[in-house]
């Protein structure tokens, strides 16, 4: 039986029938822009500001992410492509992130940061999430933040090693203020 704690490489997990999956290029910005925005506003659903859906796509900062995806650096990203559309996206890289420095959650609980990990609602249960997790997540230490009350992704992450850290922080004003906290696997 495999240690559920420690990543599968993705090369050995079998993608859902149609599934590539890729390091995102810079002409996959936009999408990825709007696929996360849609994802979290699906997810999120009844608890965020009626604006987010445009407040969370000038924060996602489409530009910005052309870039990245152009020089990764550290980073690690990853873009599930099915039938030319979106269905999975994963992102990790070094902690902390700028907006965590600018709020003092500063020193982070790891070195890395499980940033992004959404999945389209009718991949759930394909393994696409865990195919994703194991492409960006590797043995160091890493952390994420979770909206409080995401009980499908804490079940997720806690079946990986993740433990919930006791603290509560509130998001940005994009967010509506909602509860959030740290996990941590060691």
């Amino acid at each position: 039986m495999r240690d559920e704690t420690r990543p599968t490489r993705t090369s050995e997990r079998q993608l859902p029938e149609g599934v590539e999956l890729r390091a995102p290029r810079p002409e996959d910005a936009e999408a990825w822009a709007r696929f996360l925005v849609a994802e979290q506003q699906r997810t999120y659903a009844g608890q965020l500001p009626d604006d987010f859906g445009s407040r969370g796509l000038d924060q996602a900062n489409v530009a910005g992410l052309a870039h990245a995806f152009g020089e990764p650096g550290e980073a690690v990203r990853r873009v599930a492509w099915r039938g030319g559309r979106i269905v999975g996206i994963a992102a990790a890289g070094p902690a902390p992130a700028r907006w965590e420095r600018e709020l003092g959650l500063v020193p982070p609980p790891a070195d890395r940061e499980l940033d992004r990990l959404y999945v389209a609602a009718e991949m759930h249960g394909t393994g696409l999430g865990a195919a994703l997790f194991d492409a960006v997540v590797d043995e160091r230490p890493h952390y994420l933040w979770l909206i409080d009350g995401n009980a499908r992704a804490a079940r997720f992450y806690e079946r990986r090693g993740f433990e919930h850290l006791d603290e509560r922080v509130s998001t940005g004003p994009t967010w509506g203020g909602i509860p959030m906290h740290r996990m941590l696997r060691r």
